[in-house]
């Protein structure tokens, strides 16, 4: 990434956080498109929006790692076989929070999941399976927090 675009790209995301600056709720971006900002999270699904696309390289969990976590998840989805975060971290090649044999570790996965969970994909039994206490870590509890909180660093 360039300086230029990594300016460009940090100048755009003060610009969308700066709309919610009063709170998220009067910010005119859904608050999975804010949250997606802050995490770093390329928005998949907010493609119909033209924001982001001229950034599409200086997001740090890039296009391609968001739209195989959703193919994965949809395949679940469709297929009506419940995941929980564990075997879904199985399927990545992810072992605990810190070792991973494939592209992802486990805060990139929350961070995906959270951005879809708040474009309310899918419906309440498979997050509830994806995120229940037992079946994962405890940091996959924040993916169901409807709450988006706007950092400014």
């Amino acid at each position: 990434m360039s300086e230029i675009s990594a300016a460009l790209f940090q100048h755009m995301k003060l610009t969308i956080f700066l709309t919610a600056k009063d709170g998220v709720d009067e910010s005119p971006f859904h608050p999975a498109y804010l949250h997606a900002w802050n995490d770093g999270v390329y928005p998949l699904l907010d493609d119909g929006a033209s924001w982001h696309k001229p950034h599409e390289e200086e997001f740090p969990i890039n296009k391609d790692m968001v739209d195989t976590l959703y193919s994965i998840l949809c395949h679940h989805w469709d297929n009506k076989t419940g995941i929980t975060f564990w075997k879904l971290e199985d399927e990545l090649g992810i072992h605990g929070g810190v070792v991973s044999d494939g592209d992802f570790n486990r805060g990139q996965v929350v961070s995906i999941c959270r951005y879809f969970y708040l474009k309310d994909k899918f419906d309440k039994k498979f997050w509830a399976t994806l995120c229940r206490n037992e079946g994962g870590p405890g940091e996959a509890s924040v993916i169901t927090d409807r709450e988006v909180d706007i950092y400014f660093y």
